[in-house]
């Protein structure tokens, strides 16, 4: 019963700071800010895009500093491992390639045209994916081996020698990867928060590595059971996994981005009370879409104001509510449509895209 008790009250507890960040974003929207306030978020988006450039730039070189060490590691030590951590280090050399040229289009060109973020993030997954299922298929084919040795004894153990050198560039691959992670993770922006989640994958995966390749070269030295060498090729395969799918479920939701996903309903309601605190003379409102087109939100809004009012008035509110929405910092675009009664439906307006649309038509 007293954890019964526990479990509703801490529900409750959740319940209510969501809705108090949901209160403070709707107070933070429509308070008028001046332009103290106005220069400091101006400042703040100038320092987040220099802190985006800065990174990239800290994560290319570090990403070929390591590819350089990691390759001379892979050489001496001969684990699969290691080799298998080798060829995420090089996807990420093309990784920090792709987002640098990515940043430099998105300077150059209108995001809401080309939406330059999860595209390029798309084509990272696939890259990452397909190297490691490359990994995944020599890895097997080394455990086969390793199984067969046991089995028979007619063939010999891959050789290894996980030496300092190969352990001192894996521990110096954690450290810096876990830097650069939590400094990219603290950026609020798509691209960085894919850059983090690469950064993240690669400590875990690099521990991995480190610890099977070790595991496995103190088998082949007899200085632990002599079994325990199939832990390297075990380690590739299973760093190789976990890199594809971390990679798959950040690309899908990537793609479900580009594919025009529906804002959340909590998104939705802000909009509302949004354009409800825009201006007194709007009366009512029609509809409220918002839908992912990239990594921001194309909003269509559909408004009620006065029949009697002169058409340079409501050009200019609904000229207002156009800017102010698409100030909100998810909105990339906004469309306001104005109208003077309820009884013209958006759906014989607007072209015919579904049957609910139709049946809208027909029945009105």
């Amino acid at each position: 019963m007293l954890e019964k008790l526990y479990y509703v009250s801490q529900r409750s507890e959740e319940f209510y700071e969501t809705q108090d960040e949901f209160i403070d974003s709707l107070e933070d929207i429509v308070k008028d800010k001046n332009s103290d306030e106005l220069k400091s978020a101006s400042t703040k988006t100038e320092n987040k895009a220099r802190m985006i450039k800065i990174l990239t730039i800290v994560t290319l070189i570090v990403n070929i500093i390591l590819v350089i060490i990691k390759i001379a590691a892979a050489v001496i030590s001969k684990s699969l491992s290691v080799i298998s951590s080798v060829v995420d280090s090089v996807v990420d050399l093309l990784t920090s390639v792709i987002l640098i040229y990515t940043q430099h289009k998105i300077n150059r060109a209108d995001n809401s045209l080309y939406p330059a973020e999860p595209i390029a993030i798309i084509i990272l997954s696939v890259i990452m994916c397909s190297a490691s299922v490359e990994v995944i298929f020599e890895s097997a084919e080394t455990l086969a081996g390793d199984v067969k040795y046991f089995e028979t004894n007619s063939t010999t153990l891959q050789d290894m020698n996980m030496s300092a050198m190969p352990i001192t560039a894996m521990v110096l691959t954690i450290v810096s990867k876990a830097i650069l992670f939590v400094l990219c993770y603290r950026v609020k922006n798509p691209t960085m928060y894919a850059l983090a989640e690469d950064h993240r994958n690669d400590v875990a995966s690099n521990i991995v590595a480190l610890g099977c390749g070790l595991i496995a070269s103190f088998a082949l030295k007899h200085k632990i059971k002599e079994q325990l060498v199939v832990l390297d090729p075990v380690g590739a395969i299973v760093i190789s996994v976990y890199i594809i799918i971390a990679w798959i479920l950040q690309a899908n939701r990537q793609v479900r981005h580009l594919s025009g996903l529906v804002a959340e309903h909590a998104f939705v309601q802000r909009l509302i009370y949004y354009i409800y605190n825009t201006s007194p003379n709007i009366t009512k409102i029609d509809s409220v879409n918002a839908y992912h087109f990239g990594t921001g939100y194309l909003a269509e809004v559909d408004v009620v104001l006065p029949p009697d009012m002169e058409l340079q008035e409501a050009h200019d509110i609904g000229a207002e509510l156009q800017i102010r929405l698409e100030k909100i910092d998810e909105v990339d675009r906004a469309y306001v449509h104005l109208d003077y009664n309820t009884t013209h439906y958006p759906a014989i307006e607007h072209k015919v895209l579904t049957k609910t649309d139709e049946k809208e038509i027909i029945d009105g």
